[in-house]
């Protein structure tokens, strides 16, 4: 199936109905913002993240005292969403239990996401709905991937990101991308608003998880010509930074999440994770995050 295009006056964008990931974003001056999933580094765009945000114990995940098995960051990638609404600036992709989700996951939800185009950005909104007739936890997340530089003649090391307030630098180690095992403080970003972008910090590190950010938003933006894109998660308690470690990419992730990945020595008990969400039946949640082109 094409992929789904969209368009606002001069921006436009194309979404994908499997996983539900936008793949593609332009501005008004035509160049292309999204990841093109270079299989030879990491070949996503975009994905939308559900009912997991990160990884989770070997055995996988315990709802209600029995173990279901769970993929890193939930099975939402591979199922073709269907539409529910579509307009020329904004899609609606829902997603109910699939066969192979409903052995992860034993609840009846209705997963929506929505792109809406603005007139530099655009907005991706989640709501989560609960059918089952008992209290159903979840998490959910986004994995945006932007290109990096932007700027012709710009390199990675160029850019930084700007927080409204200056933040501890808490970062959150999650090795090989795995479980959360441990804490450090980041000195380049200790008691700072500004995260300066080198490659080592994931080389060495995998993703950096901010659990305890005072900000809601963040701009990645070239430290001189100040261009780059505006980034809001107000309902997103956590923010991941991510560029695949050794590959020395043009990209950067930025994924707001609404949970964070299973710690080690944790219970296990699904409904104790840090920011999950337990839904009463016939409830429903909301959750966005929106990306503004700045220059």
């Amino acid at each position: 199936m094409e992929n789904i295009k969209l368009s606002n006056g001069s921006c436009t964008a194309e979404i994908q109905i499997r996983g539900a990931q936008i793949a593609s974003f332009k501005g008004p001056d035509g160049r292309e913002v999204i990841w093109q999933a270079d299989p030879a580094v990491w070949a996503q765009h975009a994905p939308v993240l559900f009912p997991v945000c990160g990884s989770v114990a070997p055995e996988g995940i315990r709802i209600d005292g029995t173990m279901y098995p769970m993929t890193k960051h939930g099975f939402t990638r591979n199922p073709d969403f269907t539409v529910a609404k579509q307009g020329d600036d904004f899609v609606e992709l829902i997603l109910v239990p699939t066969e192979e989700s409903k052995p992860m996951y034993p609840f009846d939800f209705v997963f929506h996401v929505t792109y809406t185009l603005t007139d530099n950005g655009y907005i991706t909104a989640f709501t989560v709905e609960n059918n089952s007739d008992r209290v159903m936890p979840f998490c959910v997340g986004g994995h945006p991937g932007f290109i990096l530089p932007m700027e012709p003649g710009a390199d990675f090391t160029d850019y930084q990101l700007v927080f409204p307030q200056a933040e501890d630098g808490k970062n959150h180690l999650a090795p090989g991308g795995g479980r959360i095992d441990g804490y450090e403080y980041l000195d380049c970003f200790h008691n700072s608003d500004t995260l300066p972008l080198r490659y080592e910090l994931f080389d060495d590190r995998d993703a950096l998880i901010f659990t305890e950010l005072k900000s809601r938003s963040v701009k990645l933006v070239h430290k001189t010509s100040g261009k780059g894109i505006d980034f809001s998660f107000p309902k997103m308690e956590v923010l991941a930074v991510w560029t695949m470690p050794g590959k020395h990419a043009p990209y950067l992730c930025l994924e707001p999440w609404h949970g964070m990945p299973g710690v080690v020595g944790e219970s296990g008990n699904f409904e104790d994770k840090p920011f999950v969400t337990l839904l009463k039946p016939g409830q429903s949640w909301q959750g966005s995050f929106t990306a503004t082109l700045i220059g």
